[in-house]
């Protein structure tokens, strides 16, 4: 596999894990940006990521989000990955923060105003040259200056424990990503043992980490949606990383089989504790209407007994004619 088509599988499996459900997309973009949105209280979206350039080229982001609040404001978002350091890395946010505050823009107090989403980039792969800002200088012709700057998240420096305990749920799988750097050196050295001992290591954290999104799923934290596509990443991500180094093809096989044995298991589980559920509420629900029919039947008893007609009484009661005669012709038997 070439070093592009490395990019473009890795790109998908970032963009795929955040395409998770809104509940669990919401808790993450709140650990991200450090924001407290609630599920009810927000309409959450993803926005365009593709801008035309005066040459008619097109641009890409990676993910941009629009959470609308009840008061119709709207606030954006927008995220980039990257593996490796990137000295322009700051010049393109500007780019693609540009187009989205352009594709935003309105007149605001009779001037046009731009409005720039918040941004972030996620450095995934360990790099002590990469700073916590990216800063840009922009120097306009009349002297005035405007830094411009993003934030870092520096992937790496989260656990898995971390991970869950900030909710950031689909980042989870690519705790397997953080292996790559190890690989790359081993694998320059030809060092095959080490090599092999890192994919025991893959192995059992592929292993750990699916168990890790069954016991989220269980907890109703993530929805099955989101468990399936987290241990799909987990898949892909052993994929990647097996086809670029260990070369086992029993490896994949093997993780294959363990996240098919946790997932189908616990969906149906889900399932039939829902059904289960549903039930209750439905027998709940039975035993109010019958309740309910039960106090009818007294109170029609009483107006029998008052000397109440047969349509004052269905007006007290909902019940039918028919079952007030019933209820009359049993009075009289007894």
């Amino acid at each position: 596999m070439n070093k592009t088509k490395e990019k473009v599988k890795l790109d998908e499996i970032l963009k795929y894990l955040f395409s998770t459900s809104n509940k669990v997309l919401l808790k993450l973009l709140n650990a991200i940006f450090e924001e407290d949105f609630k599920e009810n209280e927000v309409n959450l979206t993803v926005s365009n990521n593709e801008f035309i350039e005066d040459t008619l080229g097109v641009i890409r982001g990676d993910m941009f989000f629009d959470i609308l609040k009840r008061d119709n404001n709207k606030v954006s978002y927008h995220l980039e990955f990257q593996t490796k350091n990137d000295n322009t890395m700051v010049i393109r946010m500007f780019e693609y923060g540009f187009k989205k505050a352009k594709e935003n823009s309105n007149i605001d107090n009779s001037m046009r105003t731009l409005y720039f989403p918040k941004q972030k980039v996620i450095f995934f792969e360990e790099n002590k040259n990469i700073e916590d800002l990216l800063n840009l200088k922009i120097i306009f012709p009349n002297n005035q200056e405007v830094i411009y700057c993003v934030d870092v998240i520096k992937y790496w420096e989260f656990t898995e424990e971390e991970l869950i305990k900030r909710k950031m749920y689909p980042l989870i799988p690519l705790q397997l990503f953080s292996l790559r750097k190890e690989l790359e050196v081993a694998q320059k050295k030809n060092d095959i043992l080490k090599i092999q001992q890192l994919s025991v290591i893959a192995k059992n954290l592929a292993t750990k980490l699916a168990n890790e999104s069954k016991e989220l799923f269980c907890e109703n934290e993530i929805l099955g949606e989101d468990f399936h596509k987290m241990l799909l990443a987990i898949q892909n991500l052993i994929e990647y990383l097996n086809r670029n180094y260990f070369n086992d093809d029993k490896l994949e096989e093997e993780v294959i089989t363990m996240t098919k044995s946790l997932y189908d298991p616990e969906v149906e589980k889900q399932g039939i504790q829902k059904g289960i559920q549903k039930g209750i509420e439905e027998g709940i629900k039975q035993g109010i209407k019958q309740g309910e029919k039960k106090k009818s039947i007294e109170i029609a008893k009483k107006g029998i007994l008052k000397g109440l007609d047969n349509e004052t009484i269905m007006d007290l009661t909902e019940l039918s004619i028919e079952e007030i005669e019933l209820i009359r012709k049993e009075m009289s038997l007894n």
